[in-house]
């Protein structure tokens, strides 16, 4: 039941980002696109990767910056501007946010043993 009901935002999402896909009209590149373009593309895909990655982890938080992280690099990609440096930049800073998260988690684990 829990599986379930992770499962639905999930799939109203994907679900919304299909309908984007196919209902907006898509602009020659990602410079020309209006705002709201970009903002009905990209809030959907966001939270469609977050609530997908969220049951594989279990953890919005860290779900919320690998889809972060992933969204930086397809947006880089699409405007040309990704070269290695800013891969192994957003790699870190996601590496860095997820190890805060997961230690966090633990100090807590760990308060709630000694209590």
């Amino acid at each position: 039941m829990n599986i379930i009901l992770k499962l639905i935002p999930a799939l109203i999402f994907w679900g919304i980002f299909v309908l984007v896909v196919f209902q907006i009209p898509y602009p020659d590149n990602l410079a020309g696109a209006s705002g709201f373009q970009l903002i009905s593309f990209f809030i959907p895909l966001f939270l469609a990767i977050s609530f997908s990655l969220n049951l594989i982890f279990k953890n919005i938080f860290i779900s919320s910056s690998l889809s972060l992280g992933t969204l930086l690099l397809l947006m880089l990609k699409a405007l040309n501007s990704i070269n290695i440096i800013t891969v192994i930049i957003i790699i870190t800073a996601v590496g860095l946010l997820v190890s805060y998260f997961r230690r966090n988690r633990r100090i807590r684990r760990i308060r709630e043993i000694r209590v």
